[in-house]
Order: structure tokens, then sequence, then C-alpha cells
């Protein structure tokens, strides 16, 4: 059985802004296996990539604060690091993606610079050698020419080889773990999945483990093993791949795969929607944070906060109906 490279045990970060302090991520917890890919899912908002940005240490500052919970990784918790050595771990040990490869990238830089800074700051190497590997790993992603696109600009580029590029740069220290934000969006679908099997082929190349952000389904049935559901700032479940799509337990998961599309559907027909909207991180329910858009609610549902509870050993669900679904 393969070892836990990364451990985020609840998980609480909390934002200062105009109208107070605000609560967006609540007790998550998670954990990635060794070259295992866990998919994180959920609607814009409900908080995938701020718990990104908070294993990373990469939230705004000073609005930003990790204010409780553990990220262990490496045998150390990243939340007690001194920021001298995150920056060490950043881009080196951990790396990501990030969802919009042309605001990722730095205009006024050309592709070449951008890459060998990496491998300077982390390896002890000539400058020729990180010209040498930038190379290679341009080559390796799929990019034609790439001691030509070394020289160019990220506005040279199109979407799919900028996004590329940032695959490139995220892996060109080989680190163990890397957290990819929605690394398909804004992409045509043939691109999406060139990409897609790109950080699968790299990643059975370099033994990583992959944290996946998205909110496509389907993207999560190809490429993961294990799969978190997050709804209004916390895990409403989570379980193998098969647990989620096999024996949906949470009404929030089973709205989501009731609103995919099949080969069944029919043309012009309308698609199944979740009724009503995500609450205001600013004015959450006492209760569950579904209970106002969910068909099964009762009135405990809108008292106390349902608590995590074991489906099977590997599938839990945080819902006080999931047995009588």
């Amino acid at each position: 059985m393969s070892e836990i490279l990364l451990e985020v045990n609840n998980l609480i970060t909390e934002f200062e802004t105009d109208e107070g302090r605000v609560r967006a991520i609540s007790d998550v917890s998670l954990s990635v296996n060794e070259g295992e890919t866990l998919g994180i899912v959920g609607e814009s908002g409900c908080g995938k990539s701020v718990t990104a940005l908070s294993i990373m240490r990469l939230l705004p500052q000073p609005m930003g604060q990790i204010v409780g919970g553990r990220i262990a990784f490496g045998g150390q918790d990243l939340t007690q690091v001194p920021i001298t050595k995150m920056q060490k771990i950043r881009g080196d040990q951990i790396s990501m993606v990030f969802q919009e490869p042309m605001t990722a990238l730095n205009p006024v830089h050309t592709i070449g610079k951008q890459l060998t800074e990496v491998l300077l700051l982390h390896k002890d190497i000539s400058a020729q050698e990180a010209i040498r590997q930038s190379v290679a790993i341009l080559d390796r992603v799929g990019i034609p020419s790439p001691d030509i696109r070394m020289t160019e600009y990220p506005h040279q580029l199109s979407g799919g080889m900028r996004q590329r590029v940032v695959i490139a740069i995220a892996l060109a220290c080989k680190p163990k773990l890397l957290i990819a934000d929605e690394p398909t969006t804004a992409l045509d679908v043939t691109i999406q999945a060139q990409i897609l099997e790109l950080i699968k082929e790299l990643q059975a190349e370099m033994g990583m483990s992959v944290l996946l952000i998205t909110h496509d389904l389907g993207v999560i049935a190809e490429t993961c093993e294990q799969v978190v559901v997050m709804y209004a700032g916390k895990v409403a479940e989570k379980g193998s791949v098969f647990d989620i799509f096999d024996r949906p337990s949470h009404p929030y998961t089973q709205g989501l795969l009731a609103s995919i599309p099949t080969l069944e559907t029919e043309p012009k027909s309308k698609l199944n929607t979740i009724e009503g909207m995500v609450p205001s991180l600013m004015d959450l329910p006492e209760g569950c944070r579904f209970e106002n858009r969910c068909p099964h609610r009762k009135d405990d549902c809108t008292n106390s906060p349902p608590p995590i509870e074991k489906v099977s050993e590997s599938h839990e669900v945080s819902c006080f109906r999931w047995n009588e679904l």
C-alpha cells in the first residue's frame, strides 16, 4: 500500500475583508498518497483553489491566514515552516499549475528566462546546464522547436502552448507533488485532452503525486483514484472514484452526477439542476450548508452541522440522511 505523501487535517483558512472576517475553509481534511491522483471537485467558490493556495502558503497577505489545522508533508507541518524554507519547498518538492496560463507567466520575460530561473533557484547547476535542461523539458511536454521557444514571449504562443510551458516550469525540478488548479480552463476540448494525457504520462514517468482541482466530473472519472467533493468551504464527501461515482451518498454529489448529460439524454431536453444558490460565506446556515438546496432536508439538518461519517473503510460523507438515500 502506498504511503501518504500529503495529509491535511482540519484546515481552517480565513480572509479579512471590508465586510468582516470570512472563513473560506472550514475543517477540511484530505490526504494524497505517493504516486496517486486526488481530485477535488465542486462548484465555483466552494474553496478548491483556496485549499491549494493554503497548502502552498500562497494566500494573499496580509488578508488571508491559516488559523487552524495541520498540513503534513514529508514529515513536517507546512503551517509551521518558516517562509524562507517554504520558498525552497515551492517549485522544488511541491509545484503548482495555475488556472490561467497567460496570467501565470510574466509577459515581459522570455520563456527561457522564466524556466531557467526555477532551475537556478533550486538546483546547484550552471546557467548553461539550466538552459540545456529547460530545452529538454520543453521538448518533453510536446513543444516543437524548444530552442526557438526559449527566446519567445508568452504572447507569441497559443493557449495550449502556454499551458505546456506552465507545466514545464512546474515539473522542471521533478517535484514529489503537483497541484494542478483547473489546468484545462479556457482550452478547447482537443487541447484539454492532450494536457490531461500529458500530466498522466509525466506522473507515471516521474512517480509523482497529483492534486487535481476541477469542476469537471468527467475529468475526475478519467484521471483520479481518490475524490474529495467540497461545498461552501467544507468537505461534503470523499472516497475512491468508484465510491463517489457508483455509490454517491451526499445529496450534493448525487445532484452533480445527475446534472451530467449522457448518451441517453434526449436532444433539447432540460438538464437536471440543483435548485437554489450556494450560501454566502458571510451568512452561513447553522446546520448543514447544503440544507437550503437539499430535497431530503429535515429539522435536524437546520439545527446543527452533520459530522463526517464512514460509509465504508474508504468512503466518508457529511450528511444526516446518507443511509436513507
